[in-house]
């Protein structure tokens, strides 16, 4: 009886190979997009709450008395030519007057409560969202 030489690989160990690896890069480039998307995703969440972070540093910056109570900012675009990145980004900026209890009231008390809203449509499955900061200012 004489051996056989089992040194080499065969053709179907060699097809299998590759369509393991086909497989592996098939998946990888499948989740390319997703991962794209979910960058963008974060990228906007991080531009909505900078934009919120402003307006809330411009009225803190404001003396007490100057803040007015009511909707000091309406829902409106960031800016208005399509061109503009923070074109797809709508803000609003409403002040109240809060107890010691933060809720609200109609009378002054000596505490303003701050709630910056900022709006924009997610890359990601194109859902509404919006982050919204809230700041209490105290005229002591």
């Amino acid at each position: 009886m004489s051996k056989l030489n089992n040194k080499g690989i065969t053709i179907l160990e060699t097809l299998i190979t590759i369509a393991v690896i086909l497989i592996g890069v098939l998946v990888l480039v499948r989740l390319f997009p997703v991962a794209l998307q979910m960058g963008r995703s974060a990228e906007q969440a991080t531009i909505a709450t900078s934009l919120a972070q402003a307006k809330i540093e411009e009225v803190f910056s404001m003396n007490y008395a100057n803040i007015s109570t009511g909707i000091i900012e309406s829902r409106q675009k960031m800016a208005s030519d399509s061109n503009n990145p923070f074109y797809y980004y709508e803000r609003e900026t409403i002040v109240e007057y809060v107890d010691e209890n933060i809720e609200s009231s109609i009378t002054d008390e000596g505490i303003k409560k701050v709630t910056v809203n900022t709006y924009y449509k997610s890359a990601l499955l194109s859902l509404d969202k919006n982050v919204q900061i809230i700041l209490l200012i105290s005229d002591k």
